[in-house]
């Protein structure tokens, strides 16, 4: 079977699993009315909220943004969850979660707790809960805050298709209310404070059929429940918008924030990228979701939800809300810029791409609808590295060669900027008006194709006079835009964002690449750079990027990629979406994702969802082409798109089952041999 039957197969019965997202309204996808979403596009203030306390912590309000993480443990094995927490709480976890599967587990908890605190750490606990009320009810008695899930916390998830009438779905809201009353009451009376966690993956069947698999579904989920609280007079809550795919979840923030917004209400966010995976795939894809709310400053909580031990996710996410928490915003002058222009072009809460026009060169077009593309420089690179370099499928196209203008002589498919290279390289910077004029007459004087390389957009220095009257001079040329973004700096899309109006402003539409220069010995610059270039790249902005600084070609070339995958803007290798591990978890969760890895990870495009348990599996999977859920210990499901078609498989079988399973799809494709 080829791979182009193979994926009309995949889409059929996704299809057939998603009928009801057509009950959704299209008019919703394309709002024409711009709504905040954040306190400003132009200076960077947090988005106003109510403090709740979870145990002596504070979340939201003047509080700093909060770091959190959950066990992985048994929750029944004791010993071994204490352990974990405290071990947790040491790395500076500031809020420790810790699954309930049931009754049972969540009674344990009260030893859990009490342990914890003889042992002289108050760290406060929450309680996990899926499809279980009941547990609810008991943690609520025990733990510091209690996290439920709309979709299954009086719901089962069947996939059914149905048509609700206005009648029957408020009946279903009634019957809700009535289960998750209760819960409210208790919470309420032992200052207790909830997390109404909305998962894509797990969206209820009536908020499917009537809202669709999407971020305005993931909303009224959420809605519904705080609507709930606020009849009972009950506010101790945290709001959270979770998916795998970044892009899903920064929409659903931003719409929640604009309703709330509209509503007046102030609840804290808890931000997190569900299954975002391990390594340098995992942390670029939880910046890019996470980072991006912190710019707009969204956000007042965070987990890094990594298929790792949980220790490794307490530094990763200390290092994506430190600039947040230490720097203070300033900038040389108030914007004069209006933000709903800004709004009206961009449409951050529902992005399309940026118009760009098209630039071609001899080996290269980029702008219009070409995929977005990779630049590197060409610091330390010789001749022979550069073209093994090439080798790969995830080569750059493009080398900024300043310093070794000799390259340009080898015989590959690259475009070269730099002095009499087919763009040349033209330095504009913004932050000093003294020499205004020299780089008008600088930029006037060019007659060819440029890369305009524009720098200065720190917001303590940023020029927008001068920004102006360069970009008039620049209506008039052709070439490339390259912007570069500040680095570990408060604010960072401040200055940038009001260039971008300028830019629209004048009707300038060259291809804007995305430049981000990594500072000296810079221990996280990939953090901050999927942060900052994540935000703009899911917002629809930037043909290009381009990672230079103190960093090699190849660590540039390898993270420029890896970003432009988990923003979905370009796929280079294979896609895993896989879940941290928990109490829940049926399987060695990390062993068993790096045994598929070695077997799949050189089908280019094919997405494969790695899941410990049910609680998000099959929904999650509606980004996959495939699933492989745990069922029971021992046992695994498979699954193609949300449709499962193998059960209870035995774990020694299932890898290789789902190997055939890719192969009778016509997805699979032999490994390259390895030429030694």
């Amino acid at each position: 079977m080829n791979a182009h039957i193979g994926h009309k197969r995949i889409l059929h019965l996704k299809e057939k699993s998603l009928i009801f997202v057509t009950h959704f309204t299209i008019k919703n996808r394309n709002r024409q009315n711009i709504m905040k979403y954040c306190e400003s596009i132009y200076t960077y203030k947090r988005r106003p909220t109510h403090e709740v306390m979870v145990g002596d912590i504070g979340i939201g309000a003047n509080n700093p943004i909060r770091t959190q993480s959950m066990t992985t443990s048994d929750t029944m094995d004791t010993d071994a969850t204490v352990a974990e927490v405290i071990q947790l709480a040491e790395a500076g976890c500031e809020i420790v979660r810790i699954t309930a599967p049931s009754v049972k587990d969540a009674k344990n908890l009260y030893a859990i707790k009490k342990m914890v605190r003889a042992k002289g750490h108050k760290v406060p606990l929450v309680a996990d809960i899926h499809f279980t009320p009941n547990a609810a009810l008991v943690a609520a008695e025990i733990v510091e805050k209690v996290r439920i899930n709309p979709g299954n916390y009086a719901d089962k998830k069947r996939f059914e298709v149905r048509d609700y009438t206005d009648n029957e779905y408020e009946s279903e809201l009634v019957r809700i209310a009535e289960r998750f009353a209760p819960l409210v009451s208790i919470c309420k009376t032992n200052g207790v404070a909830m997390r109404i966690g909305v998962n894509h993956g797990s969206l209820s069947d009536r908020v499917m059929n009537r809202f669709g698999d999407t971020p305005e579904g993931m909303v009224e989920s959420a809605l519904e429940f705080v609507r709930i609280c606020e009849e009972l007079s009950y506010r101790d809550i945290i709001i959270s918008m979770k998916s795998s795919n970044p892009q899903v979840m920064i929409e659903a923030y931003r719409l929640l924030a604009q309703k709330m917004y509209s509503l007046g209400m102030t609840y804290p966010y808890h931000l997190g990228v569900t299954e975002a995976g391990d390594g340098e795939d995992g942390r670029i894809k939880s910046a890019v979701g996470i980072g991006t709310l912190l710019e707009d400053g969204i956000g007042d909580t965070i987990r890094v939800s990594l298929t790792e031990d949980a220790i490794y996710e307490v530094p990763v996410a200390d290092a994506l809300v430190k600039k947040y928490n230490e720097q203070v915003f300033t900038a040389s002058v108030l914007p004069k810029l209006k933000e709903a222009d800004y709004l009206h072009h961009f449409r951050p809460e529902n992005p399309i791409r940026v118009q760009a026009n098209e630039v071609t060169t001899s080996a290269h077009t980029i702008g219009g609808k070409n995929p977005v593309q990779v630049f590197m420089a060409d610091k330390g690179l010789s001749p022979e590295y550069l073209a093994s370099l090439l080798q790969n499928d995830a080569k750059p196209e493009w080398v900024v060669a300043i310093e070794n203008s000799e390259l340009s002589s080898s015989n590959l498919e690259l475009t070269f900027v730099g002095k009499n290279q087919p763009l040349s390289f033209t330095p504009v910077n913004f932050s000093n008006g003294e020499v205004k004029n020299q780089l008008i007459e600088s930029v006037s004087a060019v007659t060819n194709l440029a890369f305009y390389y524009c720098s200065g957009f720190e917001p303590q220095v940023f020029n927008i006079e001068m920004a102006e009257e360069i970009i008039e001079v620049l209506s008039q040329k052709e070439g490339i835009l390259a912007i570069e973004c500040p680095a570990e700096q408060l604010g960072a899309l401040t200055a940038i964002r009001q260039f971008l109006a300028l830019l629209q402003k004048h009707n300038i539409q060259m291809p804007i690449v995305l430049a981000y220069k990594v500072q000296d010995a810079a221990s996280d610059w990939q953090l901050d750079a999927a942060s900052v270039l994540g935000s703009l790249l899911t917002s629809g902005i930037g043909s290009g990027v381009y990672i230079h600084g103190d960093v090699n070609a190849e660590d540039a070339t390898r993270f420029s990629y890896n970003l432009l995958q988990a923003t979905r803007l370009r796929i280079t290798k294979t896609e895993y979406i896989s879940c941290p591990s928990c109490g829940r978890t049926l399987f060695d969760l990390q062993s068993t994702t790096e045994k598929i890895k070695d077997k799949t990870s050189h089908l280019k495009g094919v997405k494969i969802a790695i899941m410990g348990c049910i609680v998000n599996g099959p929904g999650e999977m509606a980004d996959a082409d495939f699933g492989y859920v745990g069922s029971g210990h021992g046992k695994i499901n498979l699954f193609v798109g949300k449709i499962c078609v193998q059960q209870n498989i035995p774990q020694a079988e299932a890898g290789e089952r789902l190997i055939q399973l890719i192969k009778e799809h016509g997805m699979w494709v032999d490994a390259p041999v390895e030429i030694v």
